[in-house]
């Protein structure tokens, strides 16, 4: 997702920190990349429903709760460094 999809998906505006890696989602069979981002403007809302469920801002330890499976690692890695920071 770029900063344009960012926006018109969940009303976001962000700048790319860094790059975490990229995979073959194991649910979805989709490439995904990942990337760190800084908000730089906007209100978070589902901006398109037929792309987006629902947005939410969590703590880490809330995670599991919407991501029960886990996180991919170099994302876990990140925040947990970024988020314990």
């Amino acid at each position: 997702m770029d900063s344009r999809e960012t926006m018109e998906e969940a009303g976001l505006d962000v700048v790319a920190v860094a790059p975490l890696g990229e995979r073959i989602h194991p649910i979805t069979g989709r490439q995904v990349s990942y990337t760190a981002c800084e908000v730089a403007g906007g209100t978070a809302h589902v901006a398109d429903v037929d792309e987006v469920a629902e947005v939410a801002w969590v703590s880490l330890v809330e995670i599991p709760r919407y991501i029960p499976y886990g996180l991919f690692k170099p994302v876990q890695r990140y925040l947990d460094a970024a988020l314990r920071s």
